[in-house]
C-alpha cells in the first residue's frame, strides 16, 4: 500500500512522451500567464491612469483561458495514463473561466467587493498549476 499523496500513473499504461512534453509545454505557459496576471493587476490596483493596465489584464486573462483549454484537451489524451493530469487540468480550466467571469464583473459591473473571493482563487489556480507540473514531471520519469 502506497502512502504517497500522488497517484501515480495507470500500472503498464505508458504516456507518449510527445503527448506528456505538449502537456507540460501547455501547462508551463498558462502559468506564466496566470504569474503575468498578477503582475498586471499589481499595475492597476489602486492607480489612477490604470485603464491601460486593466486592458492588459483582460487580453492576458482571455490568452490564460485558451492556454488552459489546450492543456485541458491534451490532458484529456493522457486520460488512461494519468486521471490526476486529466482531472487537474479540467479542474484548472474551470477554476480560470470562473476566475475571467469574477474579473468581468469585477471590471465591468463594478463588483469591487468580488475582489475577495478574486484573488484567493488565483492563487488556488497557481497551486493546482504547480501540481500539474508535478504531475507532468511524474509521467516524464514513467
Amino acid at each position: 500500500m502506497s502512502t504517497s499523496t500522488t497517484p501515480e500513473p495507470i500500472a503498464g499504461v505508458l504516456a507518449s512522451p510527445g503527448t506528456v512534453r505538449i502537456f507540460s509545454i501547455l501547462n508551463g505557459l498558462t502559468l506564466l500567464g496566470v504569474l503575468l496576471q498578477a503582475v498586471w493587476a499589481g499595475e492597476f490596483i489602486g492607480r489612477h491612469g490604470r485603464q491601460d493596465w486593466v486592458t492588459v489584464h483582460e487580453i492576458g486573462a482571455f490568452v490564460v483561458v485558451v492556454l488552459a483549454l489546450a492543456t485541458a484537451v491534451v490532458a484529456v489524451a493522457l486520460r488512461r495514463a494519468s486521471s490526476a493530469a486529466t482531472l487537474g487540468a479540467l479542474g484548472l480550466l474551470v477554476l480560470i473561466v470562473v476566475q475571467t467571469g469574477l474579473g468581468e464583473a469585477i471590471t465591468k459591473g463594478d463588483a469591487n467587493e468580488l475582489i475577495t473571493a478574486h484573488v484567493p482563487i488565483a492563487v488556488i489556480i497557481f497551486g493546482l498549476g504547480v501540481y500539474l507540473s508535478s504531475v507532468g514531471a511524474r509521467l516524464r520519469r514513467g
